[in-house]
Protein backbone atom coordinates (compact mmCIF):
# COMPACT_ATOMS: atom_id res chain seq x y z
CA UNK A 1 0.00 0.00 0.00
CA UNK A 2 0.94 3.67 -0.87
CA UNK A 3 -0.16 4.92 2.65
CA UNK A 4 2.78 1.87 4.39
CA UNK A 5 5.71 3.50 2.09
CA UNK A 6 4.22 7.12 2.75
CA UNK A 7 4.69 6.20 6.62
CA UNK A 8 8.00 4.28 5.69
CA UNK A 9 9.51 7.33 3.79
CA UNK A 10 9.16 9.17 6.75
CA UNK A 11 10.96 7.15 9.11
CA UNK A 12 13.80 7.06 6.68
CA UNK A 13 13.92 11.06 6.23
CA UNK A 14 14.17 11.81 9.72
CA UNK A 15 17.22 10.18 10.48
CA UNK A 16 19.75 13.20 9.68
CA UNK A 17 23.05 11.98 8.73
CA UNK A 18 25.00 14.52 10.34
CA UNK A 19 23.82 13.38 13.65
CA UNK A 20 26.98 13.77 16.11
CA UNK A 21 26.25 10.71 19.32
CA UNK A 22 26.23 12.81 22.82
CA UNK A 23 27.87 11.49 25.69
CA UNK A 24 25.62 9.67 28.17
CA UNK A 25 25.83 11.29 31.38
CA UNK A 26 23.19 13.63 30.96
CA UNK A 27 22.42 16.73 33.44
CA UNK A 28 19.30 15.75 35.63
CA UNK A 29 18.54 15.02 38.83
CA UNK A 30 18.23 12.11 40.67
CA UNK A 31 13.86 11.78 40.46
CA UNK A 32 14.17 12.40 36.66
CA UNK A 33 16.94 9.42 36.59
CA UNK A 34 14.13 7.54 38.15
CA UNK A 35 11.59 7.86 35.58
CA UNK A 36 13.83 7.69 32.60
CA UNK A 37 14.95 4.37 33.62
CA UNK A 38 10.85 3.29 34.00
CA UNK A 39 10.93 4.73 30.33
CA UNK A 40 13.65 2.43 29.70
CA UNK A 41 12.60 -0.31 31.43
CA UNK A 42 9.19 -0.65 29.35
CA UNK A 43 10.88 -0.07 26.75
CA UNK A 44 12.93 -2.76 26.92
CA UNK A 45 10.61 -4.89 28.13
CA UNK A 46 8.76 -4.06 24.93
CA UNK A 47 5.19 -3.59 26.22
CA UNK A 48 4.72 -0.50 24.42
CA UNK A 49 2.14 -2.15 22.18
CA UNK A 50 0.53 -5.23 23.59
CA UNK A 51 -1.38 -7.09 20.79
CA UNK A 52 -4.93 -7.52 21.54
CA UNK A 53 -7.11 -10.91 21.57
CA UNK A 54 -9.92 -9.93 19.34
CA UNK A 55 -11.86 -12.46 17.36
CA UNK A 56 -11.47 -11.29 14.03
CA UNK A 57 -14.16 -13.42 12.73
CA UNK A 58 -16.34 -10.88 14.40
CA UNK A 59 -17.41 -8.11 12.67
CA UNK A 60 -17.74 -5.44 15.46
CA UNK A 61 -14.67 -6.48 17.26
CA UNK A 62 -12.79 -6.70 14.04
CA UNK A 63 -13.61 -3.03 13.07
CA UNK A 64 -13.34 -1.49 16.43
CA UNK A 65 -10.10 -3.23 16.57
CA UNK A 66 -8.71 -1.37 13.50
CA UNK A 67 -10.17 1.90 14.56
CA UNK A 68 -8.12 1.40 17.85
CA UNK A 69 -5.19 1.05 15.73
CA UNK A 70 -5.68 3.99 13.59
CA UNK A 71 -6.17 6.19 16.45
CA UNK A 72 -2.87 4.79 17.68
CA UNK A 73 -0.97 5.83 14.64
CA UNK A 74 -2.80 9.37 14.57
CA UNK A 75 -1.91 9.79 17.98
CA UNK A 76 1.99 8.83 16.96
CA UNK A 77 1.74 11.12 14.11
CA UNK A 78 1.04 14.33 16.27
CA UNK A 79 3.53 13.41 18.94
CA UNK A 80 5.72 13.62 16.03
CA UNK A 81 4.46 16.70 14.14
CA UNK A 82 5.24 18.16 17.91
CA UNK A 83 9.01 17.39 17.84
CA UNK A 84 9.86 17.92 14.28
CA UNK A 85 10.69 21.88 14.71
CA UNK A 86 12.47 22.15 17.65
CA UNK A 87 14.52 18.69 16.21
CA UNK A 88 14.81 21.29 12.98
CA UNK A 89 15.59 23.75 15.21
CA UNK A 90 18.14 21.92 17.15
CA UNK A 91 19.78 20.78 14.23
CA UNK A 92 19.80 24.13 12.82
CA UNK A 93 22.11 24.82 15.81
CA UNK A 94 24.79 22.23 15.21
CA UNK A 95 25.26 23.35 11.43
CA UNK A 96 25.81 27.05 12.39
CA UNK A 97 28.55 25.81 14.35
CA UNK A 98 29.73 23.69 11.55
CA UNK A 99 29.95 26.80 9.65
CA UNK A 100 31.38 28.67 12.55
CA UNK A 101 34.68 26.11 13.00
CA UNK A 102 35.04 26.18 8.99
CA UNK A 103 34.87 29.97 8.32
CA UNK A 104 37.98 31.59 6.76
CA UNK A 105 40.92 33.00 9.04
CA UNK A 106 39.53 36.74 8.55
CA UNK A 107 36.04 36.04 9.63
CA UNK A 108 37.55 33.89 12.32
CA UNK A 109 39.74 36.74 13.79
CA UNK A 110 36.96 38.88 13.71
CA UNK A 111 34.26 36.87 15.52
CA UNK A 112 36.76 35.61 18.32
CA UNK A 113 37.61 39.32 18.78
CA UNK A 114 34.00 40.85 19.07
CA UNK A 115 33.43 37.48 21.10
CA UNK A 116 36.68 38.38 23.82
CA UNK A 117 35.17 41.89 23.99
CA UNK A 118 31.71 41.15 24.85
CA UNK A 119 32.32 37.97 27.30
CA UNK A 120 34.79 40.50 29.14
CA UNK A 121 32.26 43.15 29.58
CA UNK A 122 29.61 40.87 29.97
CA UNK A 123 31.59 39.28 32.88
CA UNK A 124 31.93 42.64 34.76
CA UNK A 125 28.81 43.50 34.66
CA UNK A 126 27.20 39.98 35.51
CA UNK A 127 29.81 39.81 38.61
CA UNK A 128 26.93 41.64 40.79
CA UNK A 129 23.75 39.55 39.26
CA UNK A 130 25.90 36.41 40.74
CA UNK A 131 26.04 37.78 44.04
CA UNK A 132 22.61 38.93 44.49
CA UNK A 133 20.21 36.44 42.90
CA UNK A 134 20.32 32.40 43.21
CA UNK A 135 20.77 31.51 39.84
CA UNK A 136 23.12 29.31 38.28
CA UNK A 137 25.52 30.67 35.09
CA UNK A 138 23.71 27.80 33.20
CA UNK A 139 20.65 28.57 34.30
CA UNK A 140 20.64 32.32 33.34
CA UNK A 141 22.31 31.24 29.33
CA UNK A 142 19.24 28.80 29.14
CA UNK A 143 16.48 31.83 30.53
CA UNK A 144 18.54 34.46 28.36
CA UNK A 145 18.22 31.96 25.04
CA UNK A 146 14.49 31.12 26.16
CA UNK A 147 13.34 33.71 27.92
CA UNK A 148 9.75 34.39 25.56
CA UNK A 149 9.36 30.30 25.29
CA UNK A 150 10.04 29.98 29.62
CA UNK A 151 6.42 31.20 30.55
CA UNK A 152 4.80 28.57 28.47
CA UNK A 153 7.16 25.90 29.31
CA UNK A 154 6.55 26.25 32.81
CA UNK A 155 2.57 25.88 32.41
CA UNK A 156 3.82 22.28 30.08
CA UNK A 157 6.10 21.03 32.60
CA UNK A 158 3.49 21.75 35.02
CA UNK A 159 0.66 20.22 33.43
CA UNK A 160 3.13 17.52 32.70
CA UNK A 161 4.03 16.78 36.47
CA UNK A 162 0.40 16.88 37.38
CA UNK A 163 -0.84 14.41 34.53
CA UNK A 164 2.45 12.61 35.44
CA UNK A 165 1.07 11.47 38.42
CA UNK A 166 -2.76 10.39 37.21
CA UNK A 167 -0.91 8.37 34.69
CA UNK A 168 1.21 6.00 37.18
CA UNK A 169 -2.75 5.44 39.24
CA UNK A 170 -4.21 4.54 35.58
CA UNK A 171 -0.98 2.14 34.94
CA UNK A 172 -1.49 0.71 38.78
CA UNK A 173 -5.40 0.36 38.28
CA UNK A 174 -5.40 -0.90 35.10
CA UNK A 175 -2.88 -3.08 35.79
CA UNK A 176 -4.84 -4.55 39.26
CA UNK A 177 -7.74 -4.73 36.37
CA UNK A 178 -5.91 -7.01 34.69
CA UNK A 179 -4.76 -9.30 37.44
CA UNK A 180 -8.21 -9.55 38.72
CA UNK A 181 -9.56 -10.76 35.01
CA UNK A 182 -7.05 -12.92 34.60
CA UNK A 183 -7.78 -14.38 38.31
CA UNK A 184 -11.09 -14.74 37.19
CA UNK A 185 -10.47 -16.62 33.64
CA UNK A 186 -8.56 -19.16 35.87
CA UNK A 187 -11.15 -19.39 38.18
CA UNK A 188 -13.75 -20.01 35.51
CA UNK A 189 -11.78 -22.88 33.61
CA UNK A 190 -11.25 -24.42 37.05
CA UNK A 191 -14.91 -24.57 37.40
CA UNK A 192 -15.40 -26.20 34.21
CA UNK A 193 -13.09 -28.58 34.70
CA UNK A 194 -14.97 -29.30 38.18
CA UNK A 195 -18.05 -29.55 36.34
CA UNK A 196 -16.51 -32.07 33.72
CA UNK A 197 -15.26 -34.55 36.28
CA UNK A 198 -18.72 -34.27 38.02
CA UNK A 199 -20.37 -35.11 34.78
CA UNK A 200 -18.00 -38.05 34.23
CA UNK A 201 -18.87 -38.93 37.85
CA UNK A 202 -22.90 -39.18 37.08
CA UNK A 203 -22.31 -40.96 33.58
CA UNK A 204 -20.40 -43.82 35.74
CA UNK A 205 -23.31 -44.11 38.68
CA UNK A 206 -25.70 -43.79 35.92
CA UNK A 207 -24.34 -46.68 33.81
CA UNK A 208 -23.47 -49.12 37.13
CA UNK A 209 -26.84 -48.27 38.58
CA UNK A 210 -28.29 -49.00 34.88
CA UNK A 211 -26.29 -52.17 35.04
CA UNK A 212 -27.65 -53.42 38.76
CA UNK A 213 -31.06 -52.96 37.69
CA UNK A 214 -30.54 -55.16 34.53
CA UNK A 215 -29.25 -57.77 36.40
CA UNK A 216 -31.90 -57.34 39.35
CA UNK A 217 -34.53 -57.86 36.96
CA UNK A 218 -32.56 -60.48 34.77
CA UNK A 219 -32.13 -62.89 38.15
CA UNK A 220 -35.46 -61.88 40.59
CA UNK A 221 -37.54 -61.32 37.72
CA UNK A 222 -38.85 -57.88 39.31
CA UNK A 223 -40.42 -54.82 37.89
CA UNK A 224 -37.48 -52.08 37.61
CA UNK A 225 -39.86 -49.37 36.04
CA UNK A 226 -40.14 -47.03 39.13
CA UNK A 227 -36.08 -47.28 40.36
CA UNK A 228 -35.27 -46.75 36.43
CA UNK A 229 -37.60 -43.92 36.30
CA UNK A 230 -36.37 -42.58 39.30
CA UNK A 231 -32.96 -42.82 38.08
CA UNK A 232 -33.71 -41.21 35.01
CA UNK A 233 -34.98 -38.75 36.54
CA UNK A 234 -32.25 -38.06 38.70
CA UNK A 235 -29.86 -37.93 36.24
CA UNK A 236 -31.79 -35.46 33.87
CA UNK A 237 -31.85 -33.29 36.81
CA UNK A 238 -28.08 -33.04 37.69
CA UNK A 239 -27.61 -32.96 33.96
CA UNK A 240 -29.71 -29.96 33.28
CA UNK A 241 -27.75 -28.26 36.35
CA UNK A 242 -24.44 -28.99 35.34
CA UNK A 243 -25.51 -27.64 31.46
CA UNK A 244 -26.77 -24.62 32.97
CA UNK A 245 -23.68 -24.14 35.28
CA UNK A 246 -21.62 -24.87 32.39
CA UNK A 247 -23.43 -22.13 30.27
CA UNK A 248 -23.60 -19.66 32.61
CA UNK A 249 -19.62 -20.17 32.54
CA UNK A 250 -18.90 -19.93 29.03
CA UNK A 251 -21.30 -16.75 29.57
CA UNK A 252 -18.53 -15.04 32.06
CA UNK A 253 -15.46 -16.21 29.90
CA UNK A 254 -17.35 -14.22 27.03
CA UNK A 255 -17.58 -11.25 29.06
CA UNK A 256 -14.27 -11.32 30.88
CA UNK A 257 -12.00 -11.61 27.98
CA UNK A 258 -14.05 -8.47 26.65
CA UNK A 259 -12.92 -6.51 29.66
CA UNK A 260 -9.90 -7.92 29.24
CA UNK A 261 -9.47 -6.58 25.93
CA UNK A 262 -10.57 -3.26 26.87
CA UNK A 263 -7.81 -3.20 29.60
CA UNK A 264 -5.63 -4.20 27.45
CA UNK A 265 -6.15 -1.44 24.64
CA UNK A 266 -6.44 1.22 27.78
CA UNK A 267 -3.07 0.01 29.01
CA UNK A 268 -1.32 0.84 25.94
CA UNK A 269 -2.67 4.10 25.17
CA UNK A 270 -1.68 5.09 29.17
CA UNK A 271 1.88 3.72 28.55
CA UNK A 272 2.22 5.60 24.94
CA UNK A 273 1.12 8.56 26.85
CA UNK A 274 3.64 8.07 29.95
CA UNK A 275 6.35 7.53 27.64
CA UNK A 276 5.71 11.09 25.77
CA UNK A 277 4.94 12.87 28.99
CA UNK A 278 8.60 11.70 30.79
CA UNK A 279 10.11 12.71 27.73
CA UNK A 280 8.21 15.83 27.62
CA UNK A 281 9.47 16.39 31.57
CA UNK A 282 12.82 14.95 30.80
CA UNK A 283 13.77 17.59 27.96
CA UNK A 284 12.07 20.62 29.29
CA UNK A 285 14.17 20.09 32.58
CA UNK A 286 17.45 19.31 30.80
CA UNK A 287 16.74 22.67 28.34
CA UNK A 288 17.20 24.62 31.61
CA UNK A 289 18.82 23.23 33.97
CA UNK A 290 15.99 22.33 36.62
CA UNK A 291 15.18 19.65 38.54
CA UNK A 292 11.49 20.06 37.75
CA UNK A 293 8.37 22.82 37.25
CA UNK A 294 8.46 24.15 40.61
CA UNK A 295 12.33 24.82 40.52
CA UNK A 296 11.70 26.40 37.30
CA UNK A 297 9.43 28.62 38.15
CA UNK A 298 11.31 30.17 40.95
CA UNK A 299 14.39 30.22 38.90
CA UNK A 300 12.68 32.30 35.95
CA UNK A 301 11.20 34.65 38.69
CA UNK A 302 15.11 35.36 39.70
CA UNK A 303 16.14 35.86 37.08
CA UNK A 304 12.88 38.50 36.07
CA UNK A 305 13.77 40.28 39.05
CA UNK A 306 18.05 40.15 38.05
CA UNK A 307 16.83 41.56 34.53
CA UNK A 308 15.22 44.55 36.51
CA UNK A 309 18.60 44.78 38.91
CA UNK A 310 20.37 44.68 35.27
CA UNK A 311 18.34 47.07 33.56
CA UNK A 312 19.89 50.18 36.14
CA UNK A 313 23.39 49.15 35.45
CA UNK A 314 24.19 49.52 31.86
CA UNK A 315 28.36 50.30 32.10
CA UNK A 316 29.47 49.24 28.81
CA UNK A 317 26.20 48.59 26.99
CA UNK A 318 27.44 50.72 24.54
CA UNK A 319 30.26 48.80 24.23
CA UNK A 320 28.55 45.87 24.35
CA UNK A 321 26.51 46.75 21.60
CA UNK A 322 28.79 47.78 19.16
CA UNK A 323 30.71 44.28 19.52
CA UNK A 324 27.22 42.68 19.70
CA UNK A 325 26.56 43.90 15.85
CA UNK A 326 30.43 42.97 14.45
CA UNK A 327 29.61 39.48 15.96
CA UNK A 328 26.33 39.64 14.08
CA UNK A 329 27.66 41.26 10.93
CA UNK A 330 30.91 38.45 10.59
CA UNK A 331 28.31 35.58 11.51
CA UNK A 332 25.63 36.98 8.84
CA UNK A 333 28.73 36.84 5.87
CA UNK A 334 30.02 33.03 6.81
CA UNK A 335 26.03 32.33 6.35
CA UNK A 336 25.07 31.17 10.03
CA UNK A 337 21.18 31.11 10.40
CA UNK A 338 20.60 31.95 14.13
CA UNK A 339 22.92 34.62 14.94
CA UNK A 340 21.42 36.74 17.64
CA UNK A 341 22.24 33.21 20.17
CA UNK A 342 25.69 33.86 20.06
CA UNK A 343 25.56 36.96 21.86
CA UNK A 344 24.71 34.78 24.91
CA UNK A 345 27.02 32.03 23.94
CA UNK A 346 30.08 34.43 23.16
CA UNK A 347 32.55 32.80 25.53
CA UNK A 348 32.02 29.61 23.13
CA UNK A 349 33.47 31.02 20.72
CA UNK A 350 37.06 31.92 21.91
CA UNK A 351 37.18 28.68 24.14
CA UNK A 352 37.16 25.32 22.01
CA UNK A 353 36.28 23.62 25.41
CA UNK A 354 33.07 26.11 26.08
CA UNK A 355 32.31 24.96 22.34
CA UNK A 356 32.35 21.25 23.00
CA UNK A 357 29.92 21.95 25.68
CA UNK A 358 27.57 23.80 23.80
CA UNK A 359 27.96 20.80 21.30
CA UNK A 360 27.17 18.03 23.72
CA UNK A 361 24.31 20.39 24.88
CA UNK A 362 22.81 20.18 21.71
CA UNK A 363 23.45 16.57 21.12
CA UNK A 364 21.82 15.43 24.10
CA UNK A 365 18.56 17.54 23.22
CA UNK A 366 18.16 16.44 19.83
CA UNK A 367 19.19 12.75 20.91
CA UNK A 368 16.21 13.07 23.56
CA UNK A 369 13.86 14.41 20.74
CA UNK A 370 14.80 12.05 18.33
CA UNK A 371 14.73 9.00 21.04
CA UNK A 372 10.93 10.66 20.84
CA UNK A 373 10.61 10.16 17.34
CA UNK A 374 11.77 6.88 17.22
CA UNK A 375 9.53 5.33 20.09
CA UNK A 376 6.51 6.57 18.29
CA UNK A 377 7.84 5.69 14.70
CA UNK A 378 7.72 2.64 16.24
CA UNK A 379 4.58 2.42 18.15
CA UNK A 380 3.25 3.32 14.53
CA UNK A 381 5.32 0.59 12.87
CA UNK A 382 3.41 -2.06 15.59
CA UNK A 383 0.35 -0.82 14.54
CA UNK A 384 0.92 -0.90 10.62
CA UNK A 385 1.91 -4.29 10.79
CA UNK A 386 -0.71 -5.62 12.88
CA UNK A 387 -3.06 -3.74 10.19
CA UNK A 388 -0.90 -5.73 7.02
CA UNK A 389 -1.45 -8.83 9.02
CA UNK A 390 -4.71 -8.54 9.20
CA UNK A 391 -4.96 -6.68 6.20
CA UNK A 392 -3.37 -10.30 4.35
CA UNK A 393 -5.77 -12.71 6.32
CA UNK A 394 -9.40 -12.18 3.57
CA UNK A 395 -9.89 -9.64 1.32
CA UNK A 396 -12.80 -9.09 3.77
CA UNK A 397 -10.30 -7.76 6.39
CA UNK A 398 -8.42 -5.85 3.83
CA UNK A 399 -12.02 -4.13 2.64
CA UNK A 400 -12.29 -3.20 6.54
CA UNK A 401 -8.60 -1.72 6.61
CA UNK A 402 -8.99 0.73 3.49
CA UNK A 403 -12.68 1.44 4.83
CA UNK A 404 -10.68 2.29 8.13
CA UNK A 405 -8.13 4.33 6.90
CA UNK A 406 -10.06 6.21 4.20
CA UNK A 407 -12.66 7.59 6.47
CA UNK A 408 -9.42 9.64 8.01
CA UNK A 409 -7.77 12.38 6.36
CA UNK A 410 -4.47 12.23 7.38
CA UNK A 411 -3.97 8.91 5.64
CA UNK A 412 -5.47 10.04 2.21
CA UNK A 413 -2.18 9.66 0.02
CA UNK A 414 -2.41 12.18 -2.66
Amino acid sequence: MALFDFLFKRRRKKRNPDFEEGRDDVLMSEERKEESAEVDKIINEKVKFEKENVDLKNNAERLAYLGRLRDTILEGRKQCDNVKFEYGRVTSYLKDIQLIDNCDEEYRQTITEAAAHIVELTEQRNEIKRKKFRISEGQRVALDRFEDEAPKDIETLLEAEDYQVKIRNDLRRLSGEKHLLEDEKTDINRRQKTLRSITKALLVIVVIIGVALGVVMAVYDVDITVPFIATAAFAFLVAAIILAEARRNRMDMVVTEIKQNKAIALTNQVKIRYVNNVRTMDYLCAKYRVRGATELDFVFSQYKEAKREWARQREGTIQIEENHEILINALAKIAVRDREIWFSQAKALIDPSEMVEVRHELNVRRQKLREQLDYNTSVMTECLNEMEKIQSKKPEYARDVERILSETKEFKVK
